[in-house]
């Protein structure tokens, strides 16, 4: 990571805990509030994308690979989603990242998935339908052999 991002990413996070809106949102970590900020934003800066450039794919990155990855009490966990809402709407209203109240929503909505991710349980990898085998009716309703349909198309 160049050092310019590592040195805006330092004072994005230092800005908004000194804030006093941060404080709330910020009580349950104390000193680690700064440690999740930080990797999450180095997470999300992992491509090369400057901290200003961020977009909702990066965004979702950070927070579903990477945040869920630190070893926090469960309490602190559960606030993570959160604080790093609470971060992006910041850094919005700050005028330093367009769309972070968009990419908060985004975070909100993806808690389930961030607690599930941080609690190491494996996904659910376990096949919703039936296969579809070469000689069964295209599932595209057409009513033609899958093997004449939409077989072909996928290669």
């Amino acid at each position: 990571m160049p050092p310019e991002f590592r040195d805006t990413i330092d004072l994005w996070v230092s800005d908004f805990l000194d804030r006093p809106t941060a404080q709330a949102v910020a009580v349950p970590f104390g000193p680690d509030a700064a440690a999740v900020l930080t990797t999450f934003l180095e997470g999300a800066c992992h491509a090369g994308t400057a901290p200003a450039d961020l977009e909702a794919s990066d965004v979702s990155h950070a927070f579903l690979d990477h945040c869920s990855q630190l070893e926090l009490p469960p309490l602190r966990r559960a606030a993570v989603p959160d604080l790093v809402a609470a971060f992006l709407g910041d850094l919005e209203d700050a005028g330093r990242l367009s769309g972070g109240r968009g990419m908060a929503s985004r975070v909100r909505a993806a808690a389930g998935a961030f607690l599930e991710r941080a609690s190491g349980k494996a996904p659910d990898l376990k096949r919703q339908a039936s296969k579809v085998g070469r000689n069964d009716p295209c599932p595209c309703g057409s009513g033609r052999k899958y093997k004449q349909c939409c077989l072909g198309r996928l290669g």
